[in-house]
């Protein structure tokens, strides 16, 4: 399976977000589609303000 980039670990962790639509429903949401890794790129990669959107 390939790595997903860093984009594509935030932008999953942005639609955990919408899904969940609380904490602990997004939480929920993210502990079943990624690894623990994934999550702490997804967190930098929002954090640093880059666009999400896009390619």
């Amino acid at each position: 399976m390939a790595r997903k980039s860093d984009k594509q670990c935030a932008q999953q962790a942005v639609a955990a977000a919408v899904v969940g639509k609380t904490k602990d429903g997004t939480k929920q949401a993210m502990g079943a589609t990624m690894t623990r890794d994934e999550m702490q790129r997804a967190q930098a990669y929002l954090a640093s303000g880059q666009s999400v959107t896009g390619r």
